[in-house]
């Protein structure tokens, strides 16, 4: 069965009517066919998923993040950056197919009373404001593609093995996915494998782990200010990467007076 996307303009109706439809949002099953133009608000794309969006639900804390991630990627493999980055398709994801996932994941039940918190979440959860990273990754199905579209590697044993280092702190997703170095493929896959490569000193709990996280991000943003990302090679991306992270480690041990 072929993908199907939300035609433009029921997806900017549905954005506009939010407020009149939170009480649909805690709804069990999916709803778009109820509201006026949802029968035929939908068309259909060349694209075919290559396996099943059968999403694991969250459990208690373990929010299935990575399991989701793959399944996700996996499924929709085939699509390039510029069709993940519509709007139409992951608005449609969220409020039908994936209507399950979305409700146990995204649960708009979590603030309370307030119609203007609630109606802002559903926004940003359940469609695409526009196609800048941030957006990107706050909705609650484009930011699951773009985890695994950004860490996979075919060229490992385990192809989603960055994915799970992607996803090993909150900080370090953000930290990626959030900057200009999380879009090009050397650069991502550098970091996260240099992160790996030391990850006693860079995963995990710890503010002192988080911080050289965040000047090494920062160092390979500087870096880009002077020098095209996209020109550099995996290798040279962790040569740099080493030469900062040596620094940052030689500073925090040296005695202080």
């Amino acid at each position: 069965m072929s993908l199907r996307v939300f035609k433009e303009n029921f997806v900017e109706r549905l954005r506009g009517t939010v407020r009149d439809n939170l009480r649909r949002y805690k709804a069990q099953k999916p709803w778009t066919d109820e509201v006026p133009g949802g029968k035929s608000g939908w068309l259909s794309t060349e694209v075919s998923p290559q396996e099943k969006l059968d999403l694991r639900l969250p459990v208690g804390k373990d929010l299935k993040d990575l399991e989701n991630a793959i399944i996700v990627h996996r499924a929709l493999q085939q699509l390039t950056p510029v069709q993940a980055r519509d709007p139409r398709l992951w608005a449609r994801l969220s409020h039908v197919e994936c209507w399950d996932y979305m409700r146990a994941r995204w649960a708009v039940e979590r603030n309370g009373s307030d119609q203007d918190k609630a109606e802002k979440f559903i926004v940003s959860r359940y469609f695409v404001a526009n196609n800048e990273s941030r957006a990107l990754v706050r909705n609650g199905l484009a930011r699951l593609w773009w985890y695994g579209y950004l860490s996979h590697d075919a060229n490992r044993k385990n192809p989603y093995e960055l994915t799970g280092v992607l996803l090993s702190l909150l900080d370090i997703t953000q930290t990626i996915l959030e900057r200009s170095l999380g879009r090009v493929p050397a650069v991502n896959h550098g970091f996260l494998e240099f992160l790996l490569l030391h990850k006693a000193d860079l995963i995990g709990p710890g503010d002192d782990k988080r911080l050289r996280v965040r000047q090494l991000a920062k160092y390979l943003n500087l870096i880009g200010g002077v020098t095209l990302l996209d020109c550099l090679t995996k290798s040279e991306v962790m040569f740099q990467l080493q030469k900062e992270f040596d620094r940052i480690m030689a500073e925090q041990k040296a005695p202080t007076t």
